[in-house]
């Protein structure tokens, strides 16, 4: 493995607060990094995760010293899970995520009788929303109101409130000639990866087409080709991660393929031209964070593995993403668990952790 570890800092950690899936993070040429990421009240001492927590507040934080020191965080949406955030070619920041609507279990049953479906199965009352997009041209101060993923195909929305019910956790792609590309997916008994296209820098969303079915959670990278590349979790056998391509601009994918044990997963170019996976693993041979390298068109994984964080006490864990700093070393951020910080594996604090490599 020719990256290593060269530095390990706190973003937030707060055993007060859950911090769930999907931090996010972004550098500015200066160097400045803003980390986004979810937190609620925790309830893991009586024995609840606070994944779909209706109160979770979305928040920024910020470090201009290399991660060693962050400001406090401010909330900038509430409700909403997993966050993701990129910056544009513009420098508009785009930040995408989707809403767990908080009801009554009565509102719910009715919903499911009138639609089909299932009830909910978490331990908090609400029913999907839909996936939003938020622009903001001051650096986070202010943001447009939300922009909603609708008109999929044999999935319409649940109510007249709510909006098409797919979920995010991944990137935006912006393409060279400007074009925005985004995943979503379907939940339910099958999951579908959906592809969304933006034309006006974010402003609207169209739907695309099926990347792939029975896979959510994807990444989207390209190569120096034109390739795209997805990086997919999938659903049915959520050990593995799956990739496909797509060599038209994402008119059609290639059917998927198995990469590596671990999910969901990040991939940023290298100074070298290699290319870094970074993905959860959520396995008990080491709960944590971990990376490989692949080729410039992702064509070959290596088999070395780099184990980021490997001390983790359960597997709610990972979600990682990542950025290039000036310098040329890679930011990586996730959330994370260690198994010392508590006597009961699933009461240890889950926080966001930043880890920068660099190639040796």
């Amino acid at each position: 493995m020719s990256i290593r570890v060269t530095d390990y800092q706190p973003v937030f950690a707060d055993p007060s607060y859950y911090c769930g899936p999907g931090p996010a993070l972004i550098v500015g040429d200066d160097g400045k990094m803003t980390v986004c990421f979810r937190r609620v009240l925790s309830w893991l001492t009586e024995g609840f995760a606070s994944h779909w927590h209706p109160a979770t507040e979305t928040c920024l934080t910020h470090s201009t010293d290399a991660g060693r020191h962050w400001t406090d965080p401010t909330t900038f949406l509430a409700g909403h899970q997993c966050p993701n955030l990129r910056r544009l070619s513009s420098g508009v920041w785009l930040h995408h995520t989707h809403r767990f609507e908080l009801v009554t279990d009565a509102i719910e049953k009715q919903i499911v009788d009138r639609t089909g479906g299932s009830l909910s199965k978490g331990w908090w009352p609400g029913i999907q929303r839909g996936t939003s997009v938020h622009l903001s041209k001051d650096q986070g101060a202010h943001w447009s109101e939300p922009v909603y993923l609708d008109h999929v195909p044999g999935i319409p929305a649940r109510h007249a409130l709510l909006h098409a019910p797919v979920a995010v956790r991944g990137n935006v792609l912006q393409l060279a000639d400007g074009r925005i590309l985004l995943s979503a997916y379907s939940g339910g008994e099958t999951n579908t990866s959906f592809l969304f296209s933006s034309d006006d820098e974010g402003q609207s969303f169209g739907f695309s087409g099926i990347i792939a079915e029975d896979h959510n959670e994807t990444f989207l990278h390209q190569t120096p080709s034109g390739r795209i590349v997805a990086f997919m979790r999938r659903w049915s056998d959520a050990q593995m991660l799956s990739k496909c391509h797509s060599d038209d601009g994402g008119l059609s994918w290639s059917e998927p393929v198995p990469v590596c044990p671990g999910y969901p997963a990040c991939a940023i170019d290298l100074p070298s031209g290699k290319v870094l996976l970074v993905y959860g693993y959520r396995f008990d041979d080491g709960y944590g964070t971990r990376a490989r390298c692949l080729d410039t068109e992702c064509d070959q994984v290596e088999e070395g593995e780099l184990l980021l964080r490997a001390d983790g006490g359960v597997a709610d864990l990972g979600y990682p993403d990542a950025a290039k700093l000036p310098d040329g070393r890679i930011g990586v951020v996730y959330y994370h668990n260690r198994a010392h910080q508590a006597e009961t594996p699933a009461h240890c604090p889950r926080y966001i952790e930043l880890c920068i490599v660099e190639e040796a």
